[in-house]
């Protein structure tokens, strides 16, 4: 079974990157190796800092009612034929 922790590398603060990510603490950072490109995405402080429970209920009103009862249904079939079927790939349990 695979360890599903992501992998930690610790940066030094003197090096390159230890001083990009100082500078760009709130902004997304990729970084480039050959071909390769992986984005590195700051985890929030407080995730809760900004939210807005009014602001939620009002983008929920919003948006309440766009499907119709037979693409909720059709929706929800998906989704219980996916969890049936499997999402992931066959060599993680």
């Amino acid at each position: 079974m695979r360890d599903s922790s992501p992998l930690t590398i610790t940066i030094d603060d003197d090096s390159e990157l230890g001083r990009a990510l100082d500078t760009n603490a709130r902004t997304q950072i990729v970084l480039v190796r050959g071909r390769h490109r992986f984005r590195v995405t700051p985890e929030p402080d407080d995730p809760w800092a900004n939210y807005d429970p009014e602001r939620l209920r009002a983008a929920l009103r919003k948006v309440a009612g766009t499907f119709t009862p037979e693409e909720g249904e059709r929706i929800k079939a998906e989704i219980y034929r996916a969890r049936e079927e499997g999402t992931r790939p066959p060599d993680r349990p």
